[in-house]
């Protein structure tokens, strides 16, 4: 197949604000055997909102697959497909995506498939996105010819036709974990922004009655609010910041920890839930967000409402279970993971694409 992918959340330079997810599928589909080039529609002004770097318009080219990036100030009137090749057909992701998408595909005529995240969601659901986006958004939805979501909460709400989870790679799920039984080590990978909600685990930690040692590994706008918190409490020889880290190094670092946290809202997906889990960690993540489906409470891991009070509990009830019950957790999680490997997802999103052609 000859697919077009069309995203404005496509890594081109290096850019902290854009996460990997689908690049990684593009890597995926090329690994595969399917012909992929990339256009980026780059909505300026949601660009400077949105604090990503803006990149000139042009061709580029990240890991063997070719990207044309162009921007615009009204969005997306006259896209053109900027590549010498006749696709077989569309893929979207994320508003801008599915909008650049649907004016384009009125001369490519091309079966469209999208794919909605949580930022389609709230276009759909949010007051201020009214007065044109929201509408727009919906006739371009409305135009593909498949539907297919980032998560269960997504696939029920926008009534999509099949689930695209993130994915991990088979070589980087561990067999088994071992526990530290002399205090809870728990760790976050995350940007440092608000809706993250590190301060509320600040905050339950600070009036936890067990021992523990917490790194935040990661950077953003919230570091100095949270460095005022854990000064705040006295938490300075307990919960550490930690800065950002290498992707190459994030496996080999969660070993050295047995709970992952990370109570985040708005969250489409979420690969470092995936990457706790494949290392056996005790994940902990939120209810009716992307990663509730993956863990299932009690079983592979916890969900919890993002409050202090529930972190504050979930931590402790944690800190009274005895090896086996951990253990047992952990085996289920390692288990459960093997169902979002890579060649596992990948197949499933290949035979429905085929499928519509």
């Amino acid at each position: 197949m000859k697919i077009l992918l069309i995203t404005d959340l496509y890594p081109i330079i290096e850019d902290k604000t854009i996460p990997n997810a689908i690049l990684d599928f593009a890597v995926g589909l090329k690994d595969f055997g399917e012909e992929l080039c990339v256009f980026r529609p780059n909505f300026l002004l949601n660009s400077i909102i949105r604090k990503h770097k803006i990149v000139k318009n042009g061709f580029f080219e990240k890991q063997g697959i070719k990207i044309y990036n162009q921007n615009f100030i009204f969005p997306f009137f006259n896209a053109k497909n900027p590549f010498d090749i006749d696709f077989d057909l569309i893929i979207s992701h994320m508003p801008s995506g599915h909008l650049c998408a649907y004016e384009m595909n009125k001369k490519l005529n091309l079966p469209h498939v999208a794919i909605i995240h949580q930022s389609d969601f709230e276009v759909l659901s949010s007051f201020k996105y009214l007065f044109y986006f929201k509408n727009a958004l919906k006739k371009a939805l409305n135009c593909a010819k498949i539907i297919g979501a980032r998560n269960e909460f997504l696939k029920e709400k926008l009534n999509a036709k099949f689930l695209l989870p993130s994915y991990v790679l088979k070589e980087n799920i561990v067999s088994k974990k071992e526990f530290n039984n002399e205090k809870l080590k728990i760790v976050t990978l995350s940007k440092l922004i608000k809706r993250k909600n590190l301060d509320k685990v600040i905050l339950a930690l600070s009036q936890a009655g067990f021992d523990f040692e917490y790194d935040i590994y990661g950077s953003g706008r919230e570091e100095k609010k949270l460095k005022k918190l854990i000064k705040k409490y006295n938490l300075e020889n307990k919960i550490n910041l930690c800065g950002q880290i290498e992707h190459s190094k994030i496996h080999q670092t969660l070993d050295n920890y047995d709970i992952f946290i990370l109570p985040s809202v708005n969250e489409t997906f979420g690969i470092s839930y995936l990457e706790a889990l494949s290392r056996g960690l005790i994940t902990i993540g939120v209810k009716n967000t992307g990663i509730d489906g993956v863990i299932k409470n009690y079983e592979n891991g916890f969900l919890i409402e993002p409050r202090a009070d529930e972190i504050k509990e979930i931590l402790t009830k944690i800190s009274k279970m005895n090896s086996e019950e951990k253990e047992k957790i952990s085996k289920n999680a390692l288990q459960n993971i093997k169902d979002y490997e890579k060649n596992e997802i990948m197949t499933k999103y290949v035979d429905v694409i085929k499928k519509i052609l």
